[in-house]
């Protein structure tokens, strides 16, 4: 037994498969799992934004359901399941945690493998147990864990909607699962079946932001099977178990366990089915996911799935830690949008309650944090997953069907009304400009309808529509005077404003596109409201009265009310749209470079957090790409790193992610909508779009640049053989070719 015990441990701790292109192997699921330790970070010491929030998941790409390692067993907002540092372990999550948020985990569920003794405990806090776990034991696809107390080896993989567990218990006897319903609320439902030989349950999900504490109208549904049979068996709630019980609900933190009996040390393996309709398809999704008890099959898909998906781009260079922050970044990226479809086409119906729709023609997706990755996260992902991309698109607007407003920031398959702006809005406008399919006029109905109509007051109330719209109409910006109380984000004028002018744009592109001029010369105009609220004394962005009052009390240096997680001189700069109007607002291009400069020199740049986001790139409109390259490249270095504080800020849903993919690439969609990607350099000798032919008839892109590393320069750039600006266009990529950077 202690040879066999010494044998797992050498193969656990020593052995890692590698091979060529095996780009899953560049993955390390830890980094953005604790503090940063990046440049931004030191600015904002101890804030939550300074961590990146994300957690060590076994997923799929967009997969309805992650597993990860939990260390707290509640959903609390801004709390994340997993945090390093950590080696206290309560159990195995299955969860619907937004990575790199400040939101809360939902529906979720916990297993946890342990022995049935007199030390047994159900309490997840009373039970934890200190777990071993190394990098090198995680990947997308598998990981690995021990338990030396208990001698337990647990192993995880999974698929789109299910997850697969392999325990092995080296020492003791009495092996046994337990489950525990994550509710905060003592809701949730939890059964045994001795006949099927399962276990299955839910756990309700609830609102924060808009309609706090109601009643999402969705659960977490699960359905767990084993290979081995049960022989003991138990449920616990209210704080009290009880041996030989098969049923619990609505009662506080309830549970079961079952244990087996086993022969000859053989594991026990445990396949779980997903749903957010009911339990009948999570056991459908799991019965056609993983139909057999091949464990090593399925994880062996899911690593083929991975090496899939993070292979769309492909990068040339020796140097294994850019390699390792490139795929990461890749793996963090495709985390979301969730699918929320099952396998037989039924989704839930948005914002209704427990209501199922169904159609097979496209999967369904939610959990859009759209203030974030409208910027970079979407418009990746239209590159390397175009067929996911499309189905999120027409998903918005089915959710505008269904609840009759485009969502702000749509999140347990609900309004929320949290953050800023309607970059539903910004999106959909994106994709339309690069020609996916989807209902343009539909779209067009209910982006047109959020840029001119404010709903009733308790629909208002509950997250639907644009947040002060009516004085943002009344008075081409949003006063001081309103204090926008209807929003989790409250006041925030100046930021509302100047994303509003932003999210204009994007709508009258899309009105002209289907020819309808009135709105497109109205929403145009509307487009130069950011004007509006800048301080031509101040020089920058400022808060505005009704009056006309500019605020008087101002420092553009530090954070003010009336911006979002930012100051007015990271603000100033959101004119994705209209660069050129901005240049001659601050006086033309040598006061609009002095003051960018200015910004960069003296390091007021924040990187971890996205308004300041496409600011590098604005260098390239003052003719000044040099300056691009040097600062995109600076971040790329500062702001990413290895380790568990490698990333600067919270991940937000794979937008800082997504940054650093296209900054190592060399080309960023500053102004989606627009289909131009401004340019930097790569950070890597040679790097090729495997682009899907079906969205992109071209097939590939390849991005050339010799003695590249992550500080040198170019100094001009070739499009296919041609001299080129300091931008593409998507229909270059589209096209195919290649992209040649000169020194």
């Amino acid at each position: 037994m202690k040879n066999w015990y010494l044998l797992v441990l050498i193969l656990l701790f020593s052995c890692t498969h590698k091979t060529e292109k095996n780009y899953i192997s560049y993955v390390d699921p830890l980094i953005g799992t604790g503090p940063a330790s990046t440049l931004a970070a030191k600015d904002h010491p101890g804030d939550h934004v300074s961590n990146g929030q994300t957690i060590p998941a076994v997923t799929a790409p967009f997969g309805m359901t992650q597993w990860t390692p939990q260390i707290y067993d509640n959903e609390q907002k801004c709390i994340a399941p997993f945090y390093t540092g950590q080696t206290m372990i309560q159990g195995f999550r299955a969860s619907h945690w937004l990575s790199g948020s400040c939101t809360q985990d939902y529906g979720s569920f916990t297993i946890y493998p342990t022995v049935l003794n007199t030390g047994f405990s159900f309490q997840p806090v009373q039970r934890q147990t200190l777990c071993l776990m190394k990098t090198e034991d995680m990947s997308p696809a598998y990981a690995s864990f021990l338990f030396p107390a208990k001698t337990i080896l647990s192993e995880m993989t999974g698929t789109k909607r299910c997850g697969f567990f392999r325990f092995s218990w080296l020492e003791e006897k009495n092996p046994t699962i337990m489950f525990d319903i994550n509710s905060d609320e003592g809701k949730g439902y939890i059964k045994i079946d001795l006949e099927k030989q399962e276990v299955y349950g839910y756990n309700p999900v609830y609102r924060i932001y808009s309609g706090q504490n109601k009643p999402a109208g969705i659960s977490g549904y699960f359905v767990a099977k084993f290979d081995q049979e049960i022989v003991k068996y138990g449920t616990w709630g209210d704080f009290e178990y009880e041996h030989e019980t098969t049923e619990r609900k609505d009662q506080q933190k309830i549970g079961a366990y079952v244990t087996f009996n086993l022969e000859g040390n053989a594991p026990v393996k445990l396949k779980v089915g997903t749903s957010f309709t009911s339990i009948e398809n999570a056991r459908k999704n799991l019965e056609t996911e993983i139909a057999d008890w091949d464990f090593d099959a399925t994880k062996q898909k899911l690593e083929n799935t991975w090496n899939d998906y993070l292979g769309r781009v492909d990068v040339e260079s020796e140097n294994k830690e850019e390699l390792t922050k490139f795929y990461t970044a890749i793996y963090h990226s495709l985390f979301h949008p969730r699918l929320m479809s099952d396998v037989n086409g039924d989704y839930p119906a948005f914002s209704k309650q427990y209501e199922t729709r169904n159609n097979s023609d496209f999967d369904y997706y939610g959990d859009f944090s759209n203030w974030d990755i409208f910027r970079a996260q979407m418009p990746l992902l239209s590159l390397i997953a175009p067929k996911e991309y499309n189905d999120m698109v027409k998903s918005l607007v089915v959710m505008a069907e269904d609840g009759d407003w485009l969502p702000i920031f749509p999140m347990w398959n609900n309004y929320t009304s949290a953050m800023i702006g309607d970059h539903s809005t910004s999106i959909l406008c994106d994709a339309a400009m690069k020609g996916f399919d989807f209902d343009l006029e539909k779209a067009y109905q209910f982006m047109r309808k959020n840029a001119y109509e404010t709903p009733e007051e308790e629909v208002y109330k509950d997250g639907k529509g644009r947040r002060a719209l009516t004085s943002y109409i009344e008075f081409g910006y949003v006063p001081l005077d309103d204090a926008v109380a209807d929003a989790f984000h409250k006041n925030e004028q100046v930021s509302r404003t100047m994303e509003y002018a932003y999210n204009d744009w994007c709508v009258a592109q899309l009105a002209q596109k289907l020819e309808k001029t009135d709105d497109y010369n109205d929403l145009l105009t509307r487009s130069y409201n950011y004007s509006n609220v800048f301080d031509e004394s101040q020089g920058w962005v400022n808060g505005k009265y009704a009056d006309g009052r500019f605020y008087e009390d101002f420092n553009a240096n530090t954070e003010q009310f009336f911006i979002t997680e930012g100051t007015p001189k990271h603000y100033t700069w959101f004119v994705p749209h209209d660069v050129e109007g901005l240049i001659g607002l601050i006086g033309g291009e040598e006061a609009f470079s002095e003051k960018l400069n200015n910004l960069i020199d003296e390091k007021l740049y924040w990187h971890g957090n996205e308004p300041s986001h496409h600011i590098p790139f604005l260098f390239n409109f003052t003719n000044e790409w040099d300056k691009t390259q040097k600062t995109v490249k600076y971040i790329l270095r500062t702001e990413y790193g290895l380790g568990r504080g490698g990333l600067s800020g919270n991940d937000d849903a794979g937008q800082l992610s997504a940054w650093y993919v296209f900054g190592a690439m060399g080309f960023y969609p500053m102004c989606p909508g627009s289909n131009e990607y401004q340019l930097s350099s790569p950070i890597f000798e040679k790097v090729t779009l495997n682009l899907d032919k079906n969205y992109y008839p071209g097939g590939k892109f390849v991005l050339n640049a010799e003695g590249a590393t992550s500080s040198n320069l170019f100094t001009s750039v070739k499009l296919n053989g041609k001299e080129s600006a300091t931008k593409i266009n998507h229909e270059d990529l589209q096209k195919g070719g290649t992209l040649n950077f000169l020194k």
